[in-house]
């Protein structure tokens, strides 16, 4: 029997606006034969995904480019001199319209009341926008009885408002049927957005928990051989601020980027581990491997393999603490346009082709890796 190849996984990030990157990503990998097996998403990263298992491979960069022209907004004043002075007016005339404007195709604003930080309210209205624009947008865009028949595993997070445990959407549960509703609540980042009920229990966006759930990949029971595509929007290694602009843009990096880096060691060494145990349990004889405990220790092993592919998106130049809600079309077609970029410079080095040594389980590769 030829070996089964190894299942090829997207990981998406959270991060409003700075997800046209990842659909960027998409687009650079479209005929590379690497279509995902496996999608796991967190806030935009669970819409991103939701419309890539929710169509046809032959739609899917057409679904991301239909959604991401839905939520663009116009460029403002564009008959301006461009110069510091013009671009950081114009942001700041984007980020106050959508602030009291919403985004269209996305969420709209609820009205004065919800400023009220003390008025009671019922949960799915405990929050500044309404999000009924998106559960339309995603019902137009998404096939999700295509999910629902789960040729694509998808794995959307969420947290629960009560217990503040991750919860986990996968449409290979054999319990869940995936719908608007899990991928609004996967996104449901308050204050902004309001909790999302589904049955019994409210949700709010996952990355409240963690914005990038490679940890769902890696603690996979099935324990296959994988090829895994992390792609973040938010750079935890940008230079220290200069300016207190620079320091609330900074401060949001950390706070949303990536903690799966501090402690990957951790995962590699355990999946070598596994490894090892699998190949030291080939060298041993008929009677000790018959052994009970030996067995017992033995099934703890795996022989999988997997390569973490991590590409991170740079920050663009002049933009702030509230590029995440930027949706201007120069700001979504730039990151489009990085995405697009660093997903086929990665794909031209392809570093998860190089073999791997016999004992070696996991292997990391970024994007600006020397080889």
């Amino acid at each position: 029997m030829p070996p089964r190849r190894p299942q090829t996984v997207y990981v998406f990030q959270g991060g409003g606006a700075l997800g046209a990157y990842q659909a960027g990503f998409v687009e650079a990998l479209e005929g590379a034969d690497l279509p995902p097996d496996w999608l796991v998403g967190t806030s935009i990263g669970a819409i991103n995904a939701a419309l890539i298992a929710g169509n046809a491979p032959a739609d899917r960069v057409m679904a991301l480019r239909s959604f991401w022209d839905r939520v663009t907004r116009p460029g403002l004043a564009p008959h301006l001199p461009v110069n510091p002075f013009t671009s950081l007016w114009q942001q700041g005339l984007q980020t106050l319209q959508t602030l009291t404007s919403g985004v269209p195709g996305f969420f709209k604003p609820r009205g004065p009341l919800s400023w009220d930080m003390n008025r009671r309210a019922p949960l799915p209205e405990l929050s500044f926008y309404d999000t009924a624009p998106l559960a339309a947008t995603l019902r137009e865009l998404v096939d999700f009885e295509r999910i629902a028949a789960a040729e694509t595993r998808l794995t959307l997070c969420a947290v629960d408002v009560r217990s503040g445990e991750l919860a986990l959407f996968d449409n290979r549960d054999g319990q869940t049927k995936i719908g608007p509703e899990h991928v609004m609540a996967s996104g449901a980042l308050p204050p902004g957005f309001a909790p999302v009920q589904i049955g019994e229990n409210a949700f709010w966006d996952g990355g409240i928990y963690s914005n990038t759930p490679l940890d769902v990949v890696l603690d996979d029971s099935e324990r296959r051989d994988t090829l895994c595509f992390m792609v973040d929007v938010w750079d935890a290694s940008e230079a220290a601020p200069h300016t207190m602009a620079q320091v609330l843009t900074r401060y949001k990096d950390i706070q949303y980027a990536s903690r799966i880096l501090e402690h990957l060691g951790d995962h590699e060494r355990m999946q070598n581990l596994r490894r090892a145990l699998r190949l030291v349990g080939r060298q041993l004889g008929p009677k000790a491997a018959a052994d009970p405990a030996v067995k017992e220790l033995l099934a703890l092993g795996c022989d999988s393999r997997i390569d973490v592919v991590h590409l991170v998106m740079r920050a663009l130049d002049g933009e702030d603490s509230w590029r995440d809600i930027d949706f201007s079309d120069s700001r979504l077609r730039a990151r489009w346009a990085a995405g697009l970029k660093d997903g086929r410079r990665m794909l031209a080095r392809a570093p998860w082709k190089a073999p791997l040594a016999e004992g070696i389980g996991m292997r990391l590769h970024a994007l600006d890796d020397p080889g």
